[in-house]
C-alpha cells in the first residue's frame, strides 16, 4: 500500500505558463527542472538545493533532458534548434546549434540508450542520426493537423523497441498509436504501424492519461465518470479496473507511475474546495492514501522520481515523499462502501459453518453484520470504553483491532499517558524518570498495576499509521508537554529499558520520534522554557549514542569476519611505525 509523507517545496516557478518540465538527472537524487523558456536549473532532492544552472537567449521549447550515451544534456530550442553541452558549460549562446527543417516536438531519454527526438509531424529518429541527417530529413506528416500529441513514450518488448502516441483530435476524441522502432536510426518502420481509437460506449470522455513504460507497458485512461481504463500495448486489449474515488472529474486530471501495482493522480477535490492527491491501487482497484491540496491545476505536470511525488503547483514546484508497502493492512481498503440500509446480509447455506473464524467481542458484533470497515468500528467502539475508565477492557479491545484510525490513536495516546499519571515527574531528571518508568518506588502490587497500564502505551508504538494523516490530529489534540514526555518515554526504550523488543519495534520508535519532531517543530523553536532544550538535547545525545555504536560495530565487522572465515590474521608486526633520524658526519 502506498504511504504519503508531508509536501514541501523544492523551487518557486517563474510562471506556470512558461513552465515545460522535470526530468531525471544523471545522478537518481538530481533533477533537472526546465523553469521557463530561458532558465534550466538542477536540484537536488534531499535538501532541495540548487546544485547547477543555465540561461539562454534563446527560447527552450521543451523540458531539457540528460542523454546518457552522449552524457551530455540535450535541449530544444526556437522549436527547431537542438543544442547539446556538458555539465561544465556556462554560456548556452556560445554552443553549436543544429536547425532542422521541421519542427521538433520533444526528446525522450532512452535509458543508456540513445535519445529519440519526436517531431511535431509525428516522425522520430535516434538523436545522433538525426543531427547527421537534419537537413535532409524526411517531412511526410504521421501526425494529421487536426491531431495533437498529447503524451509519448518508448517501451520494450523482448528485444524489440516500440513508441506510442496518444494523439487528440478537434472533436476530443483520442487514439493510440504505436510502431515499432528500427534499432541504428531510431525512425518508425511505418509498416508495422497500429492506430487504436479510445472510446466507449457510454457517452463520456477522457480527463486524464498515461502511457506507462514497465514491466507491462499499457495506457490508462481516467473518464468523466471515474472509471479508470487501461490499455494493454502487448495483448492489445482494453480491461476496466475501477473508479477513482476522492478526485473530482469534471475538470482534468493529472497522472503519474509509482511503481509496485500504484498510479498517483492530481486533481479537483470532490469533498470539498482545493485539489487532492490520489494513490490507487490498480490491483484492488481501490484508492490507497490520499493528500488534500489547498490549490487547484488545470493540466499540472506530475512526476514521480527516486520516492517523491514532483508537482507543478499553482507558484512553485512542490515535493511529496512517498513509500510503498507490502505488508500495510488492507482492511482500510475493504468495505469502503457507503452503508444504504441498516440490514444484514442473507448467508447462503452451503453446510458451512456461518459463525465467524476469530473471536469477536460484544461491542463489535452487531458492527460486523452491518458492514462497517474496522476503522469505522474502531471509531465508534473505542471513545465510549475510555468513557468507562475500565483500562484493561480498552487493552483488550484494543489488540483485537490492527487498522486503528489516527484521530483514534491520539486518543488513545492521551487516555495512556493520563493512566500512567507523569505530573509528578520530572522528566529533565534522568535517573527520576527512569525509576518511574520501571516503578521501583511502589510496591509490588501497585507496581503490577502501573506495568499493565504502560503496556498500553508500549502497544500503541506498533501501531500502523499514515505520517500524513496523524501530523494534523497530533498538533490539535496533543498537548507539548505529553510529546515531551513521549519524546523522553522512546529514548528510555530505546537505551535504559530492560523490555524486548524486535528490530521492527526499534524501527517503529525511531518513526516515532521522527513524527514528534514534525508535529511539533514550531512548539520546539518557539518555546523558551528549560524543559523544551533538556528533552530535546537528551533526544540528541541518545541517537549519537546509538550512531557511535552502530560505526564501532561496522568497524568491527571486517575483523569479525575473517576470525568467522577462519582465515589467518595476518602479522604486522612488519608493518611497524618507524623513524629516519638524520646524523651530521
Amino acid at each position: 500500500m502506498a504511504k504519503l509523507h508531508n509536501y514541501y517545496v523544492l523551487c518557486p516557478l517563474i510562471d506556470q505558463n512558461s513552465f515545460l518540465g522535470v526530468s531525471q538527472d544523471r545522478d537518481d537524487e538530481n533533477v533537472i527542472v526546465t523553469l521557463g523558456r530561458n532558465v534550466v536549473n538542477k536540484f537536488r532532492l534531499s535538501d532541495q538545493k540548487q546544485i547547477s544552472g543555465w540561461t539562454s537567449k534563446d527560447h527552450l521549447t521543451s523540458a531539457v533532458i540528460f542523454d546518457k550515451e552522449q552524457e551530455a544534456y540535450v535541449g530544444v530550442f526556437n522549436r527547431n534548434t537542438i543544442k547539446t553541452w556538458k555539465e561544465d558549460s556556462d554560456n548556452l549562446d556560445k554552443i553549436k546549434k543544429y536547425k532542422f527543417s521541421v519542427n521538433i516536438f520533444k526528446v525522450i531519454s532512452r535509458g543508456n540508450q540513445s535519445s529519440l527526438i519526436i517531431f511535431e509531424n509525428g516522425n522520430c529518429a535516434s538523436l545522433p542520426y538525426a543531427l547527421d541527417n537534419r537537413k535532409s530529413y524526411e517531412n511526410k506528416q504521421l501526425i494529421k493537423e487536426s491531431e495533437t500529441i498529447v503524451d509519448i513514450a518508448c517501451y520494450s518488448i523482448a528485444t524489440n523497441d516500440y513508441i506510442c502516441y496518444v494523439t487528440k483530435n478537434n472533436k476530443n476524441t483520442y487514439d493510440i498509436i504505436t510502431c515499432t522502432i528500427r534499432e541504428e536510426l531510431g525512425d518508425m518502420d511505418k509498416s508495422k504501424l497500429n492506430k487504436t481509437k479510445v472510446s466507449r460506449p457510454e457517452d463520456v470522455y477522457v480527463v486524464g492519461e498515461l502511457i506507462s513504460t514497465g514491466d507491462k507497458p499499457c495506457v490508462y485512461f481516467l473518464w468523466s465518470d471515474a472509471k479508470l481504463t487501461v490499455y494493454d500495448l502487448m495483448k492489445k486489449s482494453w480491461k476496466t479496473i475501477g473508479i477513482v474515488p476522492w478526485i473530482s472529474t469534471s475538470s482534468s486530471v493529472s497522472i503519474s507511475w509509482m511503481g509496485q501495482d500504484h498510479l498517483i493522480l492530481f486533481g479537483s477535490n470532490s469533498d470539498q474546495d482545493g485539489a487532492i492527491i490520489v494513490a490507487y491501487n490498480i490491483i484492488l482497484g481501490v484508492g490507497s492514501c490520499r493528500y488534500p491540496m489547498k490549490m487547484y491545476s488545470e493540466n499540472a505536470k506530475l512526476y514521480c522520481f527516486n520516492g517523491l511525488i514532483i508537482l507543478e503547483a499553482s507558484n512553485h514546484i512542490g515535493m511529496l515523499p512517498y513509500v510503498l508497502e507490502t505488508n500495510r493492512n488492507l482492511s482500510s481498503l475493504l468495505g469502503s462502501h457507503d452503508i444504504v440500509d441498516d440490514t444484514c446480509a442473507e448467508i447462503a447455506d452451503w453446510d458451512t459453518p456461518v459463525e465467524p473464524i476469530f473471536n469477536e467481542t460484544e461491542e463489535i458484533r452487531d458492527l460486523l453484520k452491518v458492514g462497517l470497515t474496522e476503522r469505522g468500528m474502531c471509531t465508534q467502539v473505542i471513545p465510549p470504553l475510555l468513557e468507562k475508565g475500565n483500562y484493561q477492557k480498552v487493552f483488550k479491545t484494543l489488540q483485537g483491532f490492527k487498522d486503528i484510525p489516527e484521530s483514534i490513536l491520539v486518543l488513545l495516546l492521551n487516555y495512556a499517558i493520563k493512566l500512567v499519571n507523569p505530573v509528578n515527574v520530572d522528566i529533565t531528571n534522568h535517573e527520576d524518570f527512569v525509576k518511574f518508568c520501571d516503578c521501583d518506588d511502589e510496591s509490588d502490587e501497585v507496581k503490577k498495576v502501573l506495568k499493565d497500564k504502560f503496556k498500553i502505551l508500549d502497544y500503541l508504538f506498533q501501531v500502523t499509521f499514515s505520517d500524513a494523516m496523524l501530523i494534523p490530529y497530533l498538533r490539535n489534540d496533543l498537548s507539548l508537554d505529553n510529546a515531551l514526555f513521549l519524546m523522553s518515554y522512546i529514548s528510555y526504550l530505546l537505551v535504559d529499558s530492560d523490555k524486548n523488543f524486535n528490530a521492527s519495534y526499534e524501527s517503529k520508535l525511531f518513526d516515532w520520534c521522527i513524527l514528534l519532531m514534525d508535529a511539533f517543530y514550531q512548539q520546539y523553536l518557539l518555546t523558551k522554557d528549560d524543559k523544551t532544550t533538556i528533552v530535546l538535547n537528551n533526544t540528541q545525545k541518545v541517537v549519537t549514542s546509538l550512531i557511535d555504536k552502530l560505526i564501532q560495530v561496522n568497524s568491527a565487522l571486517p575483523l569479525l569476519h575473517k576470525i568467522s572465515s577462519g582465515k589467518q590474521m595476518e602479522n604486522n608486526d612488519e608493518s611497524l611505525s618507524y623513524a629516519i633520524e638524520l646524523i651530521e658526519i
